[in-house]
This record gives C-alpha cells, structure tokens and sequence, in this order.
C-alpha cells in the first residue's frame, strides 16, 4: 500500500515537472510570437517609408517641371534659337537717340577672329573728354511676335569688349585694357504708360531688370555671358504681351577710354527655360531666296 503511494506521489511529481516544462517551451513560443510581430512592424514601417520617399521624389520632378530654368552654358556656347549676326542683319538694334547723358553710336555687323557680332562704337563727343551712356535698342515684338513678348522669362548675351586706347590712371601710367564694363539690361513696361504734367500720355515708363558689373585690366580684350531672368512680372513689371512698343534696352554707363563692345548669341528663354525662336528682324529665308532667284534664272535660260 506504501508503495503505491509512493508510486502515486512519484507520478503526480513527474507530471507537475513536465506541466512546468510545457510552460516554459509556452512562453518561450509567445516571446517568438512577440519578436516576429516587431520584425513585421518593423517591414511595414520601411514600406511606408519608401512609398512616402517615392511621393517626395514623384512631388519634387513634378516640380523641377514645373519650374524649369535655361540651361547653364559656357561663354560661346550657341543655342538653336540665338542671334549669331552671322546673316549680317542688325536684327532691328539701333541706338536709342534720347539725349541727355547719351552719347552717339555706330551700329555694325562686324567680322571679329572669323566670327561675325553685332558692334557697337561709341562716338566721344569732346577731345578728351569721357564717353558718355551707351543706350542700344531691339524692337522685341519684331524679334520675337508681339504675342510672345508677354512669354520672356531670361536673356543671354555674350559681351565682347575690346581697348582701342589706353586706360590712364590717376597717377599718370597707361595700360591698353578693358577696363569697367558696367551697365544694365533694361526695357520699356509696356502696359505702364507715362504721363506729361498736362495728363497727355507719353513714352511707356521704365524698368531696369539687371545691372551688370565686369571688369578686365589685365588685357585689351575680354568677353563675359551676360545673363538675367526678367522678374515674373506681368503686368506691373515686367515684358507685357500685345504692345508693338515693348524694346529690349542694353545700356553700358560712361567709359573713360575707347572701347568697342561686341554682342553675339543673343538668346531669349520663355518662362519654362525654353529658347524662343527669332520670327523677324532678320534677313530673308533660304526659301525666299531660291523663289526671288527663280525667275531670274528662267529669264537667264
């Protein structure tokens, strides 16, 4: 009867330990449970942060979109749609012609180093005296449509500026360079109009929309790109759309020796960094041409 018992006592023991047991492998088992939900989380969270990096990235290129800018290029660089002056037309530039600080200028198109530029001479007005402000004008709606005026949203120019004479300094010595080379890009707001003390309307109000600050006195020769986005802008300041009187102004402040200033590469960029082609102000197409020339030739034949 002992002895059972003590059967008995032995085997409720050995079920008390492996119930123990089961408990321990249990809770272990709830513990993995535990981990592979973190480890779960965990994936989801990196999901979700990829598709917001994704949304980030698609909303900064839709963006970058919308909001292009003209492309950085080099000086000598030379868009499709640029003046070059390789035609030999003046593309409509001509000196403004309003007196005052203004000094006189000879417009060309000239051949420099096997390049053809727009030149620009100033003409001293006294012997030894200083050169006045260099005022050059481009009639923008002849250039580019009056519809597109209103479209400008960046200019390029490259600038050439050669020393015909010495710089004479303050302390009496000479040099044959460049010099300042200093000045604005400028225009008439075309949807301002100005009025005279007696309300009579008069020339459209002005805008100054760059000014430029180069200098060279090592050399006798130098070129710069010149380039500036026009304010965004219309009406109140900026290039406004069907106006015929809408100009493009480059102006160069008084020079003390005589320096010539070339332009080449005149390029205008719409609002979205586009290049905009040249319609008029040139000379005739190929097209126009061959037909002008077409009769000649059956006459000739």
């Amino acid at each position: 009867m002992r002895m059972k018992k003590a059967l008995a006592v032995l085997s409720a023991a050995l079920m008390l330990g492996a119930m123990a047991s089961c408990g321990k492998d249990t809770s272990g088992t709830t513990e993995s449970k535990s981990d592979s939900g973190e480890s779960s989380e965990a994936v989801t969270t990196v999901a979700e942060e990829a598709e917001s990096s994704e949304e980030e990235t698609s909303a900064e290129e839709s963006s970058e979109e919308e909001n292009k800018e003209p492309p950085t290029r080099e000086v000598g660089e030379v868009d499709e749609n640029a003046i070059t002056f390789d035609d030999g037309d003046l593309h409509t530039a001509h000196q403004m012609g309003g007196g005052g600080d203004e000094t006189d200028i000879e417009v060309s198109v000239e051949d420099l180093d096997g390049d053809k530029k727009l030149k620009i001479h100033a003409v001293r007005a006294e012997e030894g005296k200083d050169y006045g402000v260099v005022k050059l004008v481009f009639n923008l709606p002849e250039m580019l449509g009056v519809e597109n005026v209103g479209n400008i949203g960046h200019i390029s120019i490259d600038f050439t500026c050669i020393a015909n004479e010495t710089w004479k300094n303050d302390d009496g010595s000479e040099s044959l360079v460049v010099g300042n080379f200093l000045g604005a890009l400028a225009g008439n707001i075309a949807s301002e109009k100005g009025t005279d003390e007696e309300g009579n309307l008069i020339q459209n109000t002005w805008a100054n929309h760059y000014e430029f600050a180069y200098d060279d006195w090592d050399n006798g020769e130098h070129t710069w790109r010149c380039e500036t986005d026009i304010p965004a802008l219309l009406p109140a300041n900026g290039y406004a759309a069907n106006d015929e009187g809408t100009t493009l102004v480059i102006m160069r402040w008084g020079q003390k020796n005589d320096v010539d200033i070339y332009i080449d590469n005149l390029t205008f960029f719409d609002k979205d960094g586009n290049s905009m082609p040249i319609v008029g102000g040139g000379t005739a197409t190929a097209e126009e041409e061959a037909s002008e020339a077409a009769p000649e030739e059956a006459a000739e034949e």
